[in-house]
């Protein structure tokens, strides 16, 4: 199943349309969600996740932040059912009860009779919770919910920096406290969960910038409203179910030129290393054929490197670069190949920069476009745009950064909306490469990847990553890029997370990843 991923926005108008045109009560959404968080913090309580268990505290101590918003009224329906369940309770009311949500004020109401609960009220002016320095095994943050913009104020302040120091299980309902929605952005305290339980689809800010650190594990529970109001959100989460649909299966009567033909054009002579990695990758991805075209004067460097199944093709040259001309003498048989990976280690001479821009020009072949291919775009990144067959380009942050002629903080402040106006803009489909790696196509959907770790942020990592989104693409056919794209990013960076297992996040190297992509290609497939 896919899953979907929602801006606070687009979140507010799906619930709008639950409950003005399907005609589900609000009530009915905030007990669907309550009910949905209390299994979840069952479920992993019966794990005993941090050594706390309800099998081994049938009389499991709750305490649960409420907000005066719709989030309190879930926490508030929350505590009813945990107390139904036989847990002991206790509410703290963070808003005055003249300002909560006419859903939570009946959520508070309907709450009162209930036995094991106690409701307690903290107040800005006294913002006190020593009281409750001990005895509970779980605090629950219903308090603001993704909503809300800008600092947590008093008391979410203070509750949110007590709660971070409890020894208890730390359980966020919808989004932690303190961190933006939709940019995933902490501007100064955040509730740090163990685990987020969010509400019907994921939110952009529990996988971008802090989010990852704050969520915990990460939950998503159905609040009993039909799928179809969150499909059309335009972003996904790349995980191993989209990943596996653009995985070829290899058949029998196939032969390597079925598998696709990758021209890997990279390498200088002072950076061989970056060509020879993008191809090696290539070929460890499953392209039925590699070829490495390199200056003439890197030839001995780089085909010691290379496995044995690598061609090398020496091409014309300028001082180790790649010669204006380097082209030329290439496309006569051009149509021999799938796809071209261009840009890793040819350097920023003026020659290599006039071959890459030659090349996009003139070029029939799906093209991906990487590193220094595209630092020639730089002082004039309209020329992206001219390009007569499909492009991808892989930017990390500070490439994005020149190309828009913008700040590095504005690429990680809004990388969705960036992507996608790169992908406008340029006409390409774009890969932007941090944590996570966000995609993006011209017709305006996105694509959150699920997999990597921060050993990945290594040198030649993003080399690698070229040569298995080429690799991937060749296998098929060079005419659909998006399946064998979004299979490249994913298995990169699952290689990346296997290659942790094996070498910690300390020292990984872009070898160790291309060392485990037949590992992450069992574990994706199911051949383990």
């Amino acid at each position: 199943m896919i899953t979907s991923v929602l801006t606070s926005a687009q979140m507010k108008e799906a619930d709008r349309k639950a409950i003005d045109e399907i005609g589900i009560p609000g009530s009915v959404l905030m007990e669907n969600a309550a009910r949905g968080c209390l299994e979840v913090i069952q479920e992993i309580s019966s794990l005993e996740f941090l050594n706390i268990g309800v099998d081994d505290r049938p009389h499991q101590n709750l305490l649960i932040l409420c907000g005066g918003g719709n989030n309190g009224g879930d926490g508030l329906a929350i505590a009813r059912h945990a107390s139904i369940r036989g847990y002991n309770v206790t509410c703290l009311l963070l808003a005055p009860e003249e300002k909560l949500s006419n859903d939570a004020k009946l959520q508070l109401d309907i709450l009162r009779p209930f036995e094991n609960l106690e409701i307690r009220n903290i107040t800005p002016d006294n913002p006190d919770f020593t009281p409750f320095n001990s005895g509970f095994d779980c605090i629950v943050d219903a308090m603001l919910g993704m909503g809300a913009t800008g600092a947590p104020r008093s008391p979410y302040r203070e509750a949110i920096t007590w709660a971070n120091n409890r020894d208890a299980l730390r359980v966020a309902v919808d989004i932690p406290t303190g961190l933006n929605a939709d940019t995933g952005e902490a501007i100064s305290t955040v509730f740090e969960a163990d685990l987020t339980v969010t509400m019907a689809a994921l939110k952009p800010g529990l996988l971008l910038q802090d989010g990852p650190d704050v969520t915990g594990e990460l939950f998503v529970t159905s609040i009993g409203t039909p799928g179809a109001l969150y499909e059309t959100s335009g972003c996904q989460l790349l995980d191993e179910i989209v990943a596996l649909q653009g995985l070829p299966i290899p058949r029998r009567t196939r032969h390597k030129y079925d598998r696709g033909k990758v021209l890997v054009l990279g390498g200088s002579r002072e950076m061989a290393g970056a060509a020879v990695l993008t191809a090696t990758a290539s070929i460890n991805a499953g392209a039925g054929l590699v070829v490495l075209g390199t200056p003439e004067s890197v030839i001995p460097l780089a085909v010691p490197k290379l496995p044995a199944e690598i061609i090398s093709r020496g091409l014309p040259e300028s001082n180790g670069r790649f010669a204006e001309n380097a082209f030329d003498l290439l496309i006569d048989d051009l149509e021999t190949y799938t796809v071209i990976a261009l840009g890793p280690g040819i350097g920023r001479s003026g020659s290599a920069l006039l071959f890459a821009r030659d090349l996009l020009r003139r070029s029939p072949l799906p093209i991906v476009l990487d590193a220094d291919g595209l630092f020639a775009f730089n002082e004039h990144p309209e020329a992206l745009g001219d390009h007569q067959s499909p492009l991808i380009i892989t930017p990390h942050h500070g490439e994005m950064a020149r190309l828009l002629g913008v700040s590095r903080e504005a690429i990680a402040g809004d990388t969705l909306a960036v992507a996608g106006e790169a992908a406008q803009q340029f006409d390409c489909i774009v890969v932007l490469k941090g944590a996570p790696t966000v995609m993006a196509t011209p017709d305006g959907n996105t694509w959150i990847n699920s997999a990597g770790n921060p050993g990945m942020a290594t040198a030649g990592s993003g080399d690698v990553l070229t040569g298995v989104i080429t690799g991937l693409i060749a296998r098929h056919d060079g005419d659909n890029l998006l399946p064998g794209l979004l299979a490249g990013v994913y298995l990169h960076s699952l290689a990346g997370d296997v290659a942790v297992e094996a070498h910690t996040k300390h020292g990984l190297t872009a070898s160790n990843i291309i060392d485990h992509l037949p590992d992450a290609f069992r574990r994706l497939s199911g051949d383990e």
